[in-house]
């Protein structure tokens, strides 16, 4: 008795001579089938197969505490000491998911920074009066850097490709080889010790003041710490010789600050006294602020949930009116120096209709801000230097001629009007009322804020977005005086 013959071609391609037509297309046809199933279960057992490098990184991702554990990760904080030319100095490292880092560190009371937001990388070298953006080359290692060196670092993250490229013998014994290439094109090569399948060794570019060269870092003295192995020496060698980091502490998931990741703004001087403040302010204005008697502007107002078109105008002392198309319907706040009045359709105020006064305080408030009189208005004193987003600035306690109590932050260099915090009300709702101010514009030499939030006990109420303003604009002085109200005996349209 024969033996079954095997699955394949040689198989296949005894179909009988005498066979049928029939038979033989059929048998074919099955043949065919059963090559197709064959090669394709091939293929399946090939493709699970894992290669080399599955199972370097694999290994890899167990020594550091397994995939489970990294990806458990958020934030990581380290303190130490490194050693730069034989000088001592304490840093901290401070990393937040996904790709964010900062390294500060102190040489005799003046900070090295480097960081990178997540887009943006800068940095600030000891003696250097401000931090400096980085760009080109040096912002793209840095951003690679950022990210390879965070402890959940995955080498099958998005955008990245990784090569093995077989074994060497380094100062450590023997390593696989890896060649990881970010993103936006910038080469690391990272060998990852072939007994305990922790990184050994990085070879990499970065910049110590001469501009990018090739250095090294070794990874040395690895600790458990929550379950994660951890470099606690790094040795960084290049043309300034060995930089040994020395690490005291490391922190997994700790509270930190997401703003001491992105560059610092604006930078107050602390010697500055309130006279100093002020004459820089009324400068920051133009030098023609004194001069213009009116201003009009268009653009857009948050209000409601909708971003509808909007004019606006203001004219000293401190008249203003804001017109605002709310789809069809027409919307006026206005005020003319003695009487505040409004339209809203959509509150049921058909007809002009008067508001007290203190109920548009925020936004007649605007026309301080453009003639950069507020600063100066009634009794004024330095209170410090205080953030506002991140920019520092020198916040001002005002009390004004009319008794009102009035926080008003100027921007640290370019001493315009940031904030404004008092206490009022504003379209029906009373409470602390917040103004922040950006985005200034030139408008004939005057300094125009593009951008105007109005918040009322932490809720923002509206938010103007001016495109485009012009000094000095021809505006009827009638426009901000409320109409006289409608002739109830005056007959009306038939119905």
């Amino acid at each position: 008795m024969k033996a079954p013959a095997p699955i394949g071609s040689a198989a296949c391609a005894r179909t009988g001579r005498g066979a049928r037509a029939r038979r033989q297309s059929g048998r074919v046809r099955a043949c065919l089938v059963i090559l197709a199933l064959a090669a394709g279960f091939a293929w399946a057992q090939e493709a699970e197969e894992p290669s080399e490098l599955d199972r370097v990184l694999a290994m890899h991702y167990e020594a550091r505490g397994g995939l489970e554990k990294l990806r458990s990760i958020q934030g990581a904080r380290a303190t130490g000491t490194m050693s730069v030319q034989g000088m001592e100095a304490p840093f901290t490292i401070s990393l937040r998911r996904p790709n964010q880092v900062r390294v500060e560190g102190d040489f005799g009371g003046m900070a090295l920074i480097q960081a990178y937001d997540g887009e943006q990388a800068w940095g600030q070298a000891p003696g250097q009066p401000r931090p400096v953006v980085f760009e080109g080359e040096v912002a793209a290692e840095h951003a690679a850097d950022a990210t390879l060196s965070s402890p959940w670092f995955e080498y099958t993250e998005l955008g990245y490709e990784v090569e093995l490229a077989g074994r060497e013998e380094i100062e450590s014994g023997e390593a696989w080889k890896l060649v990881v290439t970010a993103p936006g094109g910038v080469v690391h090569q990272v060998f990852i010790g072939t007994e305990d399948g922790l990184e050994k060794k990085r070879i990499s570019r970065a910049d110590f003041g001469f501009g990018l060269e090739d250095s090294e870092t070794r990874f040395e003295d690895y600790r458990d710490v929550d379950g994660l192995m951890l470099a606690h020496r790094q040795i960084r060698v290049s043309s300034l010789g060995e930089m040994p980091l020395t690490l005291s502490s490391y922190e997994i998931n700790p509270e930190i600050d997401p703003d001491i990741f992105f560059m610092p703004g604006q930078m107050a001087d602390a010697a500055l006294d309130l006279a100093g403040v002020l004459e820089r302010h009324r400068t920051a204005r133009g030098s023609s602020a004194a001069e213009v008697e009116t201003v009009s502007a268009a653009g857009t107002v948050v209000l409601l949930g909708f971003e509808v078109p909007m004019t606006v105008a203001f004219a000293r002392p401190s008249s203003f009116r804001i017109d605002i198309d709310m789809q069809g319907l027409p919307m006026v706040l206005a005020y003319d120096g003695e009487t505040a009045w409004n339209v809203s359709p959509m509150q049921g105020v058909i007809e002009p209709s008067p508001l007290p006064e203190e109920m548009v305080g925020a936004v007649g408030i605007l026309s301080d801000f453009l003639w950069g009189g507020l600063a100066s208005t009634g009794e004024a004193s330095l209170a410090g230097i205080e953030k506002v987003e991140r920019d520092e600035t020198y916040r001002l306690d005002i009390l004004t001629a009319d008794g009102e109590v009035r926080a008003l932050y100027l921007g640290g260099e370019d001493f315009l009007e940031r904030r404004v915090v008092f206490d009022g009300a504003f379209l029906q709702s009373a409470g602390e009322i917040d103004v922040t101010i950006a985005d200034y514009m030139d408008a004939g030499g005057l300094k125009l804020p593009g951008r105007i939030r109005i918040a009322v006990e932490g809720a923002v109420a509206v938010e103007l977005r001016i495109q485009e303003a012009e000094a000095g604009a021809e505006i009827d002085p009638a426009s901000f005086t409320m109409p006289a109200p409608a002739d109830p005996e005056t007959p009306g349209p038939a119905h």
